[in-house]
């Protein structure tokens, strides 16, 4: 891909977060919108509309070349299914178990059963301060990890999207906290429960409307201004560069690895073993080891391995990673490479410390996660022995002969979902046919 087309799919990329918020709020706009003229009774069937089409959207952005967060449309698909059944609750309750005598006395409206937005706006905020909490453990940012990488290995527009889908979701939190609090105070002091007056369509349905009119404005300028930043300053970043291509090399000796200082990040650690190349689509193992022997000087004192490539269309660059297993720590002293050999459990503390790189961190979390899952259970998530919750061990000298690819996000999966997992199955139905989250 040419400088100009990663730089279009970055402004895309972008552009993408203020589309992903205007249609996923947006729907919520209509549903408030459309409550004027529908009967309460028939307004659950409208929500699930909605979501039956924001679901069906969803799953073509999934699949879509362009790069995007998808994390505010999925997270909205859970906001609609929950505010449909307590629409569809709330008018079994009108139908069936009320008090006759509500309606006598005026504390019940058959007519008005509920007002659409002292549902909707509760229901936003607990399902946004839901997925905030639960920030990358939700399966769908899972999924977006197994396929892309971690932000750190996207580069620019995976750091992005990580910080401002939270940014988003913090800004509806506020937004619909807002609402709920406004809304809700205006029902118990002014609201006559006989009819929606002017007054309380203001409140209840233009108020918020314009919200998020002026939120569409706010974020529209907030999105151009960070692609400013990119085209500013990000294509000049060395590491970040447009058209260009890392190889990173993991250098391990039995036990342990060599690592050196992060250069200008103190005493953070890395591999010294990374280069930039002019941007190529493929590697092959020959042509990364003959770069691994022109930037360590070594030549037959190691074995080298694939890893697994991030390389993802919209990122400011392809990332291929190896490993490199030398024969005896004594032969980097014959390198031109300064560090110091770390033992496994290290390693192990570096990482619970925050004291590596962010792509080392990336980089040995994916080894470990792989190791073990293909270790544990069978590609179809099926414990390989008998024994539940059974957990072999890891050690960074069988790296070089263990039979698995790493590349494949298959293990990535299993590791999170297998059948130590409480309703594997029925977890597994719903994403191949309800969810469309599959990997395989």
């Amino acid at each position: 891909m040419d400088e100009y087309s990663r730089d279009k799919a970055n402004f895309f990329g972008i552009q993408s977060l203020l589309y992903s918020w205007i249609r996923s709020v947006g729907t919520l706009v209509v549903i408030l919108f459309v409550s004027m003229y529908v009967s309460k009774i028939w307004l659950p069937a409208v929500v699930l509309f909605m979501e039956f089409l924001l679901i069906r959207r969803l799953n073509i952005l999934r699949n879509s070349d362009t790069p995007m967060c998808n994390m505010l449309p999925f997270m909205m698909t859970r906001v609609l299914i929950v505010a449909a059944i307590v629409m569809v609750t709330i008018n079994l309750y009108y139908m069936k178990f009320i008090d006759p005598q509500e309606y006598v006395v005026g504390t019940a409206n058959r007519k008005i059963p509920y007002i659409t937005i002292l549902v909707i706006s509760p229901v936003t905020l607990v399902v946004t301060l839901w997925a905030y909490m639960r920030r990358h453990k939700i399966g769908f940012c899972k999924e977006c990890r197994i396929r892309y990488g971690t932000p750190s290995e996207r580069g620019f527009i995976g750091k992005v999207f990580s910080s401002e889908s939270r940014y988003q979701l913090r800004m509806l939190i506020f937004i619909s906290a807002g609402i709920t609090a406004y809304t809700w105070i205006y029902y118990y002091m002014k609201y006559s429960n006989v009819n929606l007056n002017h007054a309380d369509l203001f409140y209840y349905v233009w108020i918020p409307i314009i919200l998020y009119v002026l939120s569409i404005i706010y974020l529209g300028r907030r999105y151009f201004n960070i692609y400013l930043f990119f085209r500013q300053n990000i294509v000049g970043d060395a590491t970040m560069k447009v058209s260009s291509t890392l190889l990173r090399y993991i250098i391990v000796s039995g036990d342990s690895v060599f690592l050196d200082d992060v250069a200008g990040q103190g005493s953070r650690k890395d591999t010294p073993a990374s280069v930039n190349i002019p941007y190529r689509e493929r590697m092959t193992l020959n042509d990364a080891k003959v770069m691994f022997e022109q930037i360590s000087g070594l030549r037959d004192e190691f074995n080298m391995r694939f890893l697994y490539v991030n390389a993802n269309k919209e990122s400011a660059c392809n990332i291929f990673h190896y490993l490199c297993v030398l024969k005896s720590h004594n032969s980097i002293e014959g390198s031109d490479f300064n560090g110091k050999w770390y033992k496994q459990s290290h390693l192990e503390r570096m990482l619970s410390e925050g004291l590596a790189s962010s792509l080392l961190t990336s980089e040995i979390h994916r080894i470990y996660t792989v190791t073990m899952a293909s270790k544990t259970y069978d590609r179809k998530g099926h414990r390989l022995y008998g024994i539940k919750h059974y957990k072999p061990s890891f050690r960074l000298r069988d790296l070089d002969d263990i039979d698995v690819d790493f590349n494949d996000p298959v293990w990535l999966m299993i590791a999170d979902d297998n059948e130590d997992r409480p309703f594997f199955q029925l977890r597994k139905l719903w994403r191949k046919y309800v969810s469309g989250e599959n990997i395989t």
